[in-house]
């Protein structure tokens, strides 16, 4: 993947110099450094960067807000502000100049990193929806229009051949005829006739709209949903002589809007989870960082006189945040193929997908002495074996890690009236209350939020693959009575 190209805008040459080191060090290319903004918006003009890194505070007549502006208006560039300035006021204009980031100063790399990265996310699914919207507009213009015009008594004397489609009626039955006896219009809601355009037109002598939900019944009772206009045709001396009426079936229309409405609301949804994202991805892998740092600093300072016993526990410390680390980024990469990746559900071996997770978990189940009880068989269900295997992974070890001491952990499958498998672990443990219950499969929230430990990213990956699969999640719990956690699964055809 080509690197992002990026424009500094900084009148602080050092700084400049540092956030340039930093940008490189994550691996984005830097189109140029400069100082003011009259010279930025020179440069996003010439070299069309990815994004520009804008300083709000600037030497000269025109400080970063307004070059952002300009900027984005003239040649649609992501703006991410970068700022040691963070009052109200401030705040208010970056929010009005529609930039796509706001880091204050001093910054860490990581959050300057999830910025960016949110930025030009945005930014492309911003020019995708633009794209699809102009895509939109150029089929629309292309659809050919239906015309039909009557003579002075409002009979019919011509059909173009697409009024004869959308009507049903053949120009040589229709010619002749009452205009409303072919072109026969209701209300979409009320089922009610609609006004006669052509009456309308003779009636007040100017040109008119058939106005909103507006359906033309054809002549084998199709109903099309349609919008219309119809003029007075004069003769030389303005004498009323006849209506043409243009007209076009927008059901295409209908529905694109329909689907644009849809994809702004999910492209509202992804951006919204998006952020949610960055905030739980930049905590959750900053709590194991920490302690590695932490102690990394501590050895390398007094490694020679530290007791030998104190060394080995530092060490364990910084290879048990390293693994936090390690899973953390697991989930994340789990999460990212759950969101892009297309499969082919199969008909499911849950014994041997069990049987995996469980050797995956052995480690666990022998520390907490865990009691681990299955059925003696399962129903065929439908699914994706490594990803279900993810689902039962996460159960047990929750279960393992929250359900008692020792845990005693219940498998079982059943299947629902509706067809569907459900499929469930329960424990022993303390139980939750309605309100834990709520939070647990909201997505990127931590699951210490609701229990005792853990980083969460577990329960909002569980609840994305199984909906992926066809299925839904569920918790039942009371406290003091233990928890049973469940998602369903398709049946296969033998079902």
């Amino acid at each position: 993947m080509a690197k992002a190209h990026i424009l500094i805008v900084e009148d602080e040459s050092i700084i400049a110099l540092d956030i340039k080191s930093t940008l490189e060090n994550l691996g984005y290319a830097v189109m140029g450094i400069v100082a003011s903004g009259a010279e930025a918006i020179r440069i996003a003009g010439e070299g069309h960067p990815n994004l520009v890194l804008m300083d709000i505070r600037l030497k000269g007549g025109m400080d970063g807000v307004q070059a952002a502006e300009q900027i984005r208006a003239d040649f649609d560039v992501p703006v991410v502000y970068l700022t040691a300035h963070a009052d109200d006021t401030t705040l208010q204009r970056a929010k009005v100049s529609q930039a796509f980031g706001y880091i204050l100063k001093p910054f860490e790399d990581r959050e300057l990193h999830t910025t960016i990265e949110i930025a030009l996310y945005k930014h492309q699914m911003e020019h995708r929806l633009k794209e699809s919207e102009s895509w939109l507009s150029a089929t629309l213009k292309s659809i050919g229009d239906a015309v039909m015009a009557t003579d002075a008594q409002g009979h019919i004397q011509f059909m173009n051949p697409v009024a004869e489609a959308l009507t049903g009626w053949p120009e040589a039955e229709a010619r002749g005829k009452a205009f409303e006896q072919v072109f026969h219009i209701i209300h979409q809601e009320t089922r009610r006739p609609a006004q006669d355009p052509v009456a309308r037109v003779f009636r007040e002598e100017v040109v008119v709209g058939l106005g909103e939900n507006i359906l033309l019944v054809a002549r084998d009772g199709k109903e099309l949903p349609i919008d219309d206009s119809a003029a007075p045709i004069r003769d030389e001396h303005g004498r009323l002589t006849g209506v043409v009426i243009v007209f076009r079936d927008i059901t295409e229309r209908v529905q694109a809007a329909q689907a644009l409405r849809r994809y702004a609301i999910e492209l509202q949804a992804r951006n919204d989870n998006l952020d949610a994202f960055a905030h739980t991805v930049a905590h959750d892998l900053k709590a194991p960082l920490n302690p590695i740092i932490g102690f990394a600093q501590i050895l390398r300072e007094g490694h020679a006189t530290l007791p030998r016993e104190h060394v080995h526990e530092y060490l364990e410390m910084i290879v048990r945040s390293g693994r936090k680390m390690a899973n953390i980024i697991e989930e994340l990469l789990l999460l990212a193929q759950v969101q892009t990746q297309d499969i082919k559900t199969r008909p499911l071996a849950m014994d041997q997908v069990v049987i995996e997770v469980q050797q995956r978990l052995m480690y666990l189940i022998e520390e907490c002495q865990a009691q681990v009880i299955l059925p003696e068989s399962w129903p065929c269900a439908l699914g994706y074996a490594p990803w279900v295997e993810e689902v039962w992974a996460n159960y047990l070890s929750n279960g393992i890690k929250y359900g008692g001491r020792p845990p005693r952990l219940e498998l079982g499958a059943t299947v629902q009236p509706d067809g569907m498998v459900r499929f469930w672990v329960r424990d022993s443990g303390p139980g939750l209350t309605p309100e834990q219950q709520a939070s647990l499969f909201t997505p990127f929230t931590q699951l210490s939020q609701v229990r005792a430990t853990g980083h969460g990213l577990g329960l909002s990956i569980v609840q994305r693959i199984v909906e992926k699969l066809g299925g839904q999640v569920g918790v039942e719990s009371q406290p003091g009575q233990g928890s049973t956690f469940s998602f369903t699964l398709p049946p296969t055809q033998e079902l």
